[in-house]
């Protein structure tokens, strides 16, 4: 019978950072290892590393249940195997699951990052108490998650939701290998991209996303237009998705957080804007979880598997 003081393992990984995580059933974080990806490596060196991070936490507390892992996609989540992340070099068609479960001889289940992030506010977070329920990640990349009465939407094949890559513009910066992508326009890491497209004889080379934030709160104006750019787009891509699924919630990642709700209420102002009228009562919020999030986010994938 599943307990309250059942423990977990999560594996974050990501293409900057990867951590493990022992924690509880209720989001509660006991012990975390965190250390640099160095993707460039490609997939067998970083393996090795999660294996290795891994067993320090299985040594060090005795009873964990299952392991769950958060990822970027595509991959195929039914499957456990990971399919090109953009941000993970050599990562094609890699069988994660099959590899971690024979090499740390536990359950294990993989999940998108994006969705991973969606469960663990629809069960620790801002999403609590909602049927439909959105997140967007708003940081390196621009990945959706989609929670609805509590289980991850995938499509066909366990594969990954991956707005990212939709068309947006017929015209823009370039990311997920296609010019005036959703990615492009949305994500954190693109802000830059933005400011090159948009301005470049000032920016011949993308600023990083932190020159942009600080610039702009020092009220430049070429600053401004880039991240009024990217919060417009965000709030397009929510009124599309609000239309489409009508959710109860749509909550916001890394930007949400780094530049706070003046961004925020420029996303709002778009969507209301932009959605259908009865779409405009879904809540538009920055994810509950802050700082937790992505080591709750790995942390429910497994969390979620005990509890079906």
């Amino acid at each position: 019978m599943p307990g309250a003081t059942d423990l977990f393992l999560g594996l974050d990984i990501g293409g900057t950072k990867c951590a493990a995580i022992v924690g509880r059933r209720d989001g509660e974080i006991l012990q975390r290892i965190q250390w640099p990806s160095e993707a460039s490596r490609g997939p067998d060196p970083m393996i090795r590393d999660i294996c290795a991070q891994a067993r320090i936490l299985l040594q060090n507390h005795a009873g964990i249940l299952a392991a769950g892992i958060s990822i970027g996609g595509p991959l195929d989540a039914t499957q456990g195997i990971i399919q090109s992340p953009p941000n993970l070099t050599g990562w094609n068609q890699i069988p994660l699951k099959q590899i971690l479960q024979d090499q740390l001889q536990l359950p294990i289940n993989v999940e998108h990052d994006a969705a991973a992030c969606c469960l663990a506010e629809y069960y620790w977070g801002a999403g609590r108490g909602t049927s439909r329920l959105i997140y967007l990640t708003c940081g390196t990349g621009f990945g959706a998650g989609i929670v609805i009465d509590g289980k991850i939407y995938r499509g066909s094949a366990g594969k990954s939701v991956e707005i990212g890559h939709a068309r947006f513009r017929e015209d823009g910066p370039e990311a997920f290998g296609k010019e005036g992508s959703v990615e492009s326009f949305c994500a954190g890491a693109s802000l830059g991209k933005i400011a090159a497209w948009k301005f470049p004889s000032r920016w011949p080379t993308p600023p990083t996303s932190e020159e942009l934030a600080n610039l702009w709160k020092t009220g430049d104006r070429d600053a401004a237009e880039v991240i009024t750019i990217n919060a417009r787009a965000v709030g397009e891509v929510c009124a599309n998705l609000g239309d489409l699924l009508r959710p109860d919630a749509i909550l916001l990642g890394s930007l949400a957080i780094h530049l706070g709700n003046p961004w925020v209420e420029i996303v709002r102002d778009r969507f209301r804007e932009e959605a259908l009228p009865d779409t405009a009562t879904c809540r538009i919020e920055p994810a509950g979880l802050g700082a937790r999030l992505q080591d709750c986010a790995a942390l429910v994938v497994a969390v979620s598997k005990s509890d079906e």
